[in-house]
């Protein structure tokens, strides 16, 4: 999976804010997964997304409920 998203920083910005509120609300990889797929926003990342294997997002989700902290949580925004 060594290839360069079809997206500016504006869509990729938004696409990652998606991507940590699904992890941090879910804690169902493949549901994650369908969610990203099956929104029309990320059409473009459908080449990326088919890549992702459910055991990254496992870890992702892992990562995200251990360490994600909110901006309104830390006093930053």
């Amino acid at each position: 999976m060594n290839q360069t998203l079809p997206c500016t920083d504006k869509p990729l910005a938004a696409f990652q804010a998606e991507l940590l509120e699904l992890l941090d609300r879910s804690d169902d990889p493949d549901q994650i997964l369908r969610q990203l797929q099956a929104d029309s926003r990320w059409l473009p990342l459908g080449e990326f997304l088919a890549d992702i294997e459910p055991r990254m997002l496992e870890v992702a989700v892992e990562l995200v409920k251990t360490w994600g902290r909110r901006s309104s949580e830390t006093g930053t925004d």
